[in-house]
């Protein structure tokens, strides 16, 4: 994370001005550095275990219009399969995007209008892609699948189109592994930082179909590297990340809590069904 105070660089001992480097925990306390000599870290190498991250699954991602997943309109999403196919979706949400969603996903009005496909059309093809997904009982993997669940939970509900039987789905976000495994690991856990960390290559971040098979190869980085993880059968896995999620948010909620901000965490995991404060 950016650095708050200023120090001396950890690396080559030059001062380094508040904002102008990074501060890094590696264990022993909080080390500032300049960006360019900041140490990369690694997690702990892969065993020789077998598990779940040997079987089939498939990436999920959406790009959207908005943080609140109850109003955002999907934009673009993608479905990443094990046996290297992909499914993507440009969708026409039929409200203008906005410049901030622009600046992060690169997808404007004009491509949306141009080359995308209407919105129901698409949601339905999307729908019915993941419920075979769910009937065949393949995990559905996400990062930071509330929100991609929830988001497309109500885009399904505005149009009219049938809703998925999430309570049937097994869902695997590597968001959650991650922080099962490395409580105390402290920095931004963005997932091209965890990219980094897993030895992931992400080339484009807040592309659909990149994001979603980045998500399947970090959340089979960890399964790789943990063997607890590994050896739970995935509907196993999906439940103890139900508790899991719940107990992370819990220590978020008590944080905000402490330091006096009005907001509130949803401690519901895949599907939020109340809307955020």
């Amino acid at each position: 994370m950016i650095n708050r105070f200023p120090g001396n660089c950890g690396t080559c001992r030059r001062r380094v001005e508040a904002g102008a480097g990074q501060a890094i925990n590696l264990g022993s306390g909080w080390t500032t550095y300049h960006h360019d000599c900041a140490p990369v870290e690694t997690a702990p190498p892969p065993g020789d275990h077998r598990g779940w991250h040997d079987m089939p699954v498939v990436g999920f991602d959406i790009e959207t219009t908005d943080d609140e997943p109850m109003d955002a309109r999907i934009v673009s999403a993608a479905l990443v399969y094990s046996d290297g196919t992909t499914a993507e979706w440009l969708v026409n949400p039929g409200v203008p995007i906005p410049p901030r969603t622009t600046e992060i996903h690169g997808i404007t009005d004009e491509m949306v209008r141009s080359a995308g496909r209407p919105a129901g059309e698409a949601l339905a093809e999307l729908g019915a892609a993941i419920g075979k997904v769910i009937a065949d009982g393949t995990p559905l993997v996400a990062f930071c699948a509330h929100y991609d669940v929830t988001t497309l939970h109500a885009e399904l509900a505005r149009h009219a189109l049938a809703p998925l039987d999430w309570d049937r789905a097994v869902v695997i976000d590597p968001s959650i592994l991650h922080q099962e495994v490395e409580p105390r690991r402290y920095g931004s856990r963005q997932l091209g930082d965890l990219c980094r960390y897993y030895e992931v290559d992400l080339s484009s971040a807040h592309d659909a179909a990149n994001d979603a098979r980045a998500a399947v190869e970090m959340a089979v980085s960890i399964a790789a590297r943990h063997e607890r993880i590994a050896r739970m059968f995935p509907d196993a896995l999906h439940r103890a990340q139900i508790t899991w999620y719940a107990e992370q948010k819990r220590e978020l909620q008590e944080y905000f809590d402490r330091q006096g901000r009005d907001e509130t965490v949803s401690l519901e995991w895949p599907l939020e069904t109340r809307r955020r404060r």
